[in-house]
């Protein structure tokens, strides 16, 4: 029955060829407004990401402890601190593949010949370095007491401590080949220092994290800084400077982040940027949709309109097919799917549409990515305030889920315009349709 009834649509429609293309053109308009602001988020979004760093850098979650006022109301004095205690919760995390905590050594210098300079010097635990994603030029990648590892930057910024005036310039010194000692000074302002003699047994290739820092066993850094502050260290109370969290995936960093967070901690780092910049792209994808979505309201006037013509021109076809036995449910049937098509037509149309301008548009921008300089400031597209380089052009993007929920779209204004019409349509009496001119 209702392939019958579908088919008498179709034959309707078909009858009124020039009114269907009209009226499913506004459909086209819409739908094809709304798959391409979608695809250029979705090409933002790609690109974004894509400039930011490798998937190793967006598992990483950077812990601080929350300064300000905490989640649940925490004053400065009770706030949670980066202890042991929480370093063994942050395990439990679901979603955590390793926690690394690191503390900084408290002061002091670096000693190269006549050259000295400050180096940032953090503590970590050796056995915990494979998951920093880290590795080295020169030498071997371990961390065992008394030594360390470099960064390839670290001692950029050396200078004579004698020099004074014009005479003062800084001297970049290569400390994996340089021999260089480390000197410490205590708080309590005696003028003793503390001289203390370190092998480099690597050199770290360049990354986001420690280019400018050198990397101590964390029991080492911990021991000179007893010496510095004149405290000793208790192993239960010792409050770690930072901890890096790595997820075990980019996609379970979102909810490793909510986890650190309502345990009252702060967390940043790239992956919090990134689940910052998806909602940012979520947001706007939300407004660029429905300002597409406003031709698709328009499209949806136009497809009422054109329903509610066909039935006052069809007002005695009608009423005759109800003094032949049909039923209310049958007209309403029919006119319901004429109203669907009308959408899945322009939906279909629409689709296609977008594929062809997405072709169009993502061929010429990749071709003017390729004519650009590479050694630009912003390569790739030039005429954008951002490197698409690296995503090939692809600006704009259509997923298989798009288009789908575009033609779904699409159908359900369809249906929802002609529902009014439809509604009365089979409410008409078949007497008065058969009398009406």
């Amino acid at each position: 029955m209702l392939a019958e009834l579908g088919s008498l649509a179709i034959n309707n429609l078909l009858r009124a060829r020039a009114r269907l293309v009209m009226t499913a053109g506004g459909v086209l308009v819409g739908t094809t407004a709304v798959i391409l602001l979608i695809a250029l988020t979705l090409g933002l979004q790609q690109a974004a990401e894509a400039s930011i760093g490798n998937n190793a850098s967006l598992t990483e979650i950077e812990v601080y402890t929350n300064y300000g006022m905490g989640p649940n109301g925490q004053t400065p004095e009770n706030i949670p601190q980066l202890t042991p205690k929480a370093i063994e919760a942050f395990w439990k995390i679901p979603g955590v593949a390793a926690v690394i905590p690191t503390t900084r050594l408290m002061g002091g210098e670096a000693v190269a010949g006549k050259l000295s300079g400050y180096v940032d010097t953090i503590g970590i635990d050796a056995r915990l370095l494979p998951y920093l994603r880290i590795s080295v030029v020169e030498g071997d990648l371990i961390l065992e007491r008394g030594q360390v590892l470099v960064g390839p930057n670290a001692g950029d910024y050396f200078s004579d401590p004698k020099a004074t005036g014009d005479s003062y310039q800084t001297v970049p010194v290569d400390l994996f080949n340089t021999p260089f000692r480390i000197k410490l000074y205590p708080y309590d302002g005696s003028g003793n220092q503390r001289v203390i003699s370190v092998k480099a047994s690597g050199k770290l290739a360049s990354n986001d994290r420690f280019n400018y820092s050198i990397l101590m066993p964390i029991q080492d850094v911990i021991s000179f800084n007893e010496w510095v502050t004149g405290t000793k260290v208790d192993p239960k109370t010792f409050v770690y400077d930072q901890v890096i969290i790595r997820s075990s995936t980019r996609e379970t960093t979102n909810q490793v982040s909510e986890a650190i967070r309502e345990m009252g901690y702060q967390a940043g780092g790239m992956g919090e940027y990134l689940n910052q910049l998806n909602s940012f792209f979520s947001t706007l994808r939300l407004m660029l949709g429905g300002v597409g979505g406003v031709a698709l309201l328009v499209a949806a006037f136009g497809v009422a309109n054109t329903m509610t013509m066909a039935i006052l021109e069809r007002t005695k076809e009608i009423g005759l097919m109800k003094a032949i036995g049909a039923t209310d449910r049958d007209v309403l049937t029919i006119f319901l799917i004429e109203a669907g098509l009308v959408g899945l037509v322009g939906g279909i149309a629409g689709v296609g549409l977008s594929y062809f301008l997405q072709n169009i548009i993502n061929n010429a921008l990749s071709a003017a990515s390729q004519n650009t300089d590479p050694g630009s400031a912003n390569p790739g597209i030039g005429f954008l305030p951002f490197d698409t380089s690296q995503i090939g052009g692809n600006l704009l993007v259509i997923s298989p889920e798009l288009s789908l929920f575009a033609l779904l779209l699409a159908t359900g204004v369809g249906l929802v315009a002609g529902l009014y019409p439809s509604l009365r349509a089979a409410r008409m009496t078949p007497v008065i349709a058969l009398k009406s001119e």
